[in-house]
């Protein structure tokens, strides 16, 4: 590796690299983070000489810029990166990196057009880095060069940004069709809010003027995730790829594949996402509300200040703590106070004294990519009618079930297969929680010849789909035997299958006694007939 102790030496062989084919393009690819498929290659100039060995390039390239040889290079690095990769499969692009200075040069399209179509390379897929030094040349000269070059079909994309000089107006006049994010804020994502927040800006930036945005120096997955989520589409770095010879180049092409297509950059700008939340928040049919850290309302629907009671009224800035300060509110600020502690909680049910409502609030607590908490999201749905008809349904219950309670029948319930899973209380027992229970206590007191032969008959009977009833004894509380007749109904769906059996025990102890004695008097009748001779 050549050092600074020998730049007299290196001086003196750069002027013939060039013509001993010394200088060589290596490609570096651009990925798409989502696939990770080949989008282009970025080609750096590498130099191996027989007698310095490899030298780097911080060293060559200002000395070939002070030797005045810099445009012969580049020149020359197109040139052969254009004609290696021209048979290359895909439509992959390659990007080239341009020093300030040679945007000065008032041919430099004309001449780069002319190096590519020799090289039989498509101009549409050539694309030319531009860093932010660059464009503090503010010249006309420059400003028609990159025109130029726009013109000729290639793409234009500004290098290193954020580190420079650039102006936000000069960044929005000029013709740039990506912005690639400096490698110093990447590489501090994963742990510093501050490289966070300035790449999360540069992306909005970027998504806003309609421009792909790739960030350099990816070396780890986590990286690439929290870029990717962040909405960044390209990525560039040694996870993905290092710089390599064109053998290399063409067999990662081949294993990765290529991002086939040009599409234009996903607009997932802050700009955007605040439209489409404000029109959330707006049309929302629930009431949406976002807290920060301290507490405070950061944004609010009409709906939460209708359900809150209020007027139209601006509620940012106002603390949360201080808006509900009115009895009943506890239960719903005890929930933000352990969500805010990091707890994970089900929806709070709210009753709203000042509107007499009842609200359900499901809270969440926000963090960004690096979990650092950002606030609690609020989303309030006002179940006040819920409420009251649950409230008339249990006073409905109530009244069926003391009905059924102290009603002479037993209800009786059976699944599509006839195992019975209901059995209603009987006011003349001591009460039993369970219906399993009640059912058991059935089938103990029948009397067993009986449960045997009902029990046949039901199950044979469950086929037919029809009424069912069946008549039988069973020992009361009195330790008297009575008769009971038990009837079942099914319940059928649209096809005629039985959902459930619905039946009804009742006591017919008295009607089998009236059988009994209408049979005894016609017996009696009968013979006394027989004996007067009728």
């Amino acid at each position: 590796m050549t050092t600074l102790a020998s730049i007299d030496q290196t001086r003196a062989c750069l002027a013939g690299a060039l013509q001993a084919g010394e200088v060589w393009p290596a490609f570096q690819p651009l990925v798409r983070l989502r696939s990770r498929r080949i989008a282009g290659f970025e080609v750096l100039a590498r130099w191996t000489s027989p007698v310095l060995g490899t030298v780097s390039p911080g060293v060559f390239i200002p000395l070939a810029d002070g030797l005045g040889l810099l445009h012969e290079l580049s020149l020359y690095l197109i040139r052969e990166a254009c004609t290696l990769a021209r048979d290359w499969p895909g439509d992959f692009y390659l990007a080239f990196n341009l020093a300030p200075s040679q945007f000065l040069l008032p041919d430099l399209a004309e001449q780069i057009q002319a190096t590519v179509t020799e090289a039989g390379f498509p101009m549409k897929r050539v694309q030319i880095e531009i860093t932010e030094n660059a464009l503090f040349h503010d010249s006309q000269v420059a400003r028609r060069s990159v025109d130029a070059i726009k013109r000729s079909g290639a793409t234009l994309s500004l290098d290193d940004f954020g580190t420079g000089h650039s102006s936000l107006t000069r960044l929005q006049s000029l013709p740039f069709d990506e912005i690639k994010i400096d490698a110093s804020f990447v590489r501090d994502l994963e742990s510093d809010s501050g490289s966070l927040k300035i790449v999360t800006a540069v992306l909005g930036l970027g998504q806003s003027l309609g421009v792909h945005v790739i960030a350099e120096g990816i070396e780890t997955d986590r990286q690439a995730k929290l870029l990717q989520h962040m909405g960044c589409t390209l990525g560039q770095g040694y996870l993905l790829g290092r710089p390599a010879p064109h053998a290399q180049a063409l067999a990662q092409l081949a294993r990765d594949g290529c991002h086939s297509g040009h599409d234009s950059p996903l607009d997932a700008s802050p700009f955007q996402r605040l439209h489409q939340l404000e029109t959330l928040y707006k049309d929302a049919p629930v009431g949406l509300c976002f807290l920060d850290t301290e507490m405070r309302i950061i944004s609010a629907n009409p709906k939460v200040i209708q359900y809150l009671g209020l007027e139209r009224m601006e509620l940012r800035g106002r603390s949360v703590k201080k808006l509900l300060n009115q009895p009943g509110s506890g239960s719903l600020l005890d929930a933000l106070e352990q969500v805010r502690a990091g707890a994970e909680l089900a929806p709070t049910e709210y009753l709203h004294k000042g509107t007499g409502s009842t609200f359900l609030v499901a809270h969440q607590r926000v963090c960004n990519e690096l979990d650092e908490w950002l606030g609690i999201s609020l989303v309030v749905i006002d179940i006040t009618a819920r409420v009251t008809a649950e409230r008339v349904l249990q006073q409905s219950e109530e009244h069926f079930r003391r009905s059924i309670e102290l009603g002479p029948n037993i209800a009786w319930a059976a699944g599509p297969d006839g195992a019975v899973d209901y059995m209603g209380p009987a006011f003349e027992w001591t009460p039993l929680h369970s219906a399993q229970e009640r059912y058991e206590r059935w089938c103990d007191r029948m009397d067993p010849q009986d449960r045997d032969r009902v029990h046949a008959e039901w199950l044979a009977h469950l086929p037919s789909r029809a009424p069912f009833k069946t008549e039988f004894r069973i020992l009361w509380p009195d330790n008297s035997w009575r008769w009971v007749r038990s009837q079942a109904y099914p319940h059928l769906n649209e096809q005629g299958e039985v959902l459930r059996w619905y039946g009804v025990i009742m006591d017919i102890s008295g009607e089998r006694r009236l059988e009994h004695r209408v049979a005894e008097l016609e017996q009696k009748m009968t013979q006394w007939g027989e004996l007067h001779g009728l």
